[in-house]
C-alpha cells in the first residue's frame, strides 16, 4: 500500500497496511538534522513563522524531503503561518521582539530555539479600523503555493496544510486570552469585528491551498488549556464554532477532509468539534485527555492523530520509553483503522531525532495490520 493510500485509509476509519505516521510540524533544527544539512530556516521559522519569502519557501521544501526520509505518509506541505510576500520582513521592536506579518507580538528565544507570542496590535477599536491580515491572493503567497505544491505533486505523500478557522489569530492579534475574553463581555462588537476580519483571511488561506490541491486541510487554533476551553463554552459556540464550521466546508466543496488541532482539555465542547464535520482530531494532549476512552466513545465517528509525548518521551526518553509509548498509542486508538500516529504536539526543536526514527521504527513494526494482541 501507497503512503498517500495509508493515509486516507485511516480518515475512511478503515485498516490500511499498517498504521500511517505524520506529524503537525517539523522545526528546522529537526529537518537540519534529518537531511544531514543546514536549510535556510532560522529561529523565526519555528512555530511555522517567517523571516523571508525565501527562506520561509526553501524550510518548506526542505520539510518535504526530510518526511520523505523520515517515512512518513503525510508531510505538513503549507501553514499560513509562513505564507508571506517577497518585501515582508518582521518589523523589530527590539533585538528579540517583533511584529510578524499577521500583526502578532513574537519574541525569539534562542537558547530554546523557538519563538513565542507575547501580544498584538490591536489593543483598541480604533487600531482595528487600520489593521489588515494578510492577503491570501498577493501574487507572491500565490506563488510560494504553487512552488511547494509542485514539489509535492505526483509524488507517493499526503500534503497537508496548516491553517486556522479565526479564534487562535484573533486572541493572538488582540494581545492574548485574558484581553479578548474581557472584551467578549464588555464590548462584544469589537470582538464580532476582529474575528470577522481574521476569520475572512483565515478562509481565503484555505481555499487558496484547496484550489492549489493540497490532500487535507489542518485546522490549528487552540481552543483549551489543561483545565478546559480557553472561553465559556457558551461563547466558543457563538463565536468561534461557526469560524470552524465554515472551514470544514470549503474543505467540502473541495472534496479534501478537514482535520483538527487542539491542545488541552477539549471534553466540555467535544461534541461541538465534531458536529462541525471534521475528519480527524489531533492530538488528545497525555496526561489531560484519554487516547483510549476518546476511541472508544467516537472512534466511529472520526479518526485520531496521535499522541506520542514529545513534552517528555521524544525529548529526554530512552529508545524503550520511545517503543513503549509508541505500543501504547497504537494498542488505544489503532484496532478496526481510523487511527494516524503522531506525536501530542510537534516535532519541536528540542525533541532528540533519534527517537523520532526510532518512533517511526515501532509503528512500523508494531503497528502493521492485523494488529498483534496485548
Amino acid at each position: 500500500m501507497s503512503h498517500r493510500e495509508r493515509f486516507f485509509k485511516a480518515l475512511e476509519l478503515e485498516e490500511p497496511d499498517s498504521v500511517p505516521i505524520t506529524d503537525l510540524a517539523l522545526d528546522p533544527p529537526i529537518v537540519d538534522a534529518v537531511l544531514k544539512r543546514k536549510i535556510s530556516g532560522t529561529v523565526l521559522t519555528m512555530a511555522g513563522g517567517s523571516d523571508s519569502w525565501e527562506n520561509s519557501l526553501n524550510y518548506r521544501l526542505a520539510l518535504v524531503e526530510a518526511c520523505e526520509k523520515l517515512d512518513f505518509d503525510a508531510v505538513p506541505a503549507l501553514s499560513d503561518y509562513s505564507l508571506t510576500t517577497r518585501d515582508y520582513r518582521p518589523k523589530y521592536l527590539d533585538g528579540k521582539k517583533y511584529i510578524d506579518h499577521w500583526g502578532r507580538i513574537m519574541q525569539t528565544s534562542i537558547g530554546a530555539k523557538t519563538t513565542y507570542f507575547i501580544g498584538g496590535v490591536v489593543n483598541t477599536p480604533e487600531d482595528l479600523e487600520f489593521y489588515e491580515p494578510p492577503d491570501p491572493f498577493h501574487p507572491d503567497v500565490v506563488e510560494m503555493v504553487d512552488r511547494i505544491m509542485k514539489r509535492v505533486k505526483n509524488r507517493d505523500i499526503a500534503a497537508i496544510a496548516q491553517c486556522h478557522s479565526g479564534w487562535h489569530m484573533a486572541f493572538q492579534v488582540r494581545g492574548g486570552i485574558d484581553k479578548i475574553s474581557i472584551d467578549l463581555y464588555r464590548n462584544p462588537y469589537f470582538v464580532r469585528k476582529l474575528m470577522e476580519k481574521i476569520a475572512g483571511a483565515c478562509r481565503g488561506f484555505a481555499k487558496l491551498m484547496a484550489e492549489a490541491g493540497i490532500d487535507a486541510l489542518f485546522v490549528t487554533d487552540d481552543y483549551a488549556d489543561s483545565r478546559g476551553p480557553l472561553i465559556n463554552p457558551k461563547l466558543f459556540r457563538e463565536y468561534e464554532l461557526p469560524n470552524l464550521r465554515e472551514v470544514v466546508n470549503i474543505g467540502k466543496r473541495y472534496g479534501i477532509p478537514v482535520l483538527k488541532h487542539s491542545d488541552g482539555n477539549l471534553y466540555p465542547i467535544l461534541e461541538d468539534i465534531i458536529d462541525t464535520g471534521i475528519c480527524a482530531l489531533h492530538p488528545m494532549e497525555p496526561g489531560v485527555m484519554d487516547l483510549k476512552y476518546v476511541k472508544e466513545r467516537y472512534g466511529s465517528r472520526i479518526c485520531l492523530i496521535g499522541n506520542v509525548d514529545c513534552k517528555y518521551v521524544l525529548t529526554f526518553g530512552s529508545e524503550e520509553d520511545v517503543r513503549r509509548d509508541v505500543r501504547r498509542c497504537i494498542e488505544s486508538a489503532a484496532q478496526g483503522g481510523g487511527f494516524i500516529l503522531a506525536s501530542s504536539n510537534s516535532l519541536h526543536a528540542n525533541v532528540r531525532v533519534e527517537n523520532i526514527y526510532v518512533m517511526v521504527d515501532e509503528a512500523r513494526r508494531y503497528g502493521k495490520y492485523p494488529l498483534k494482541s496485548k
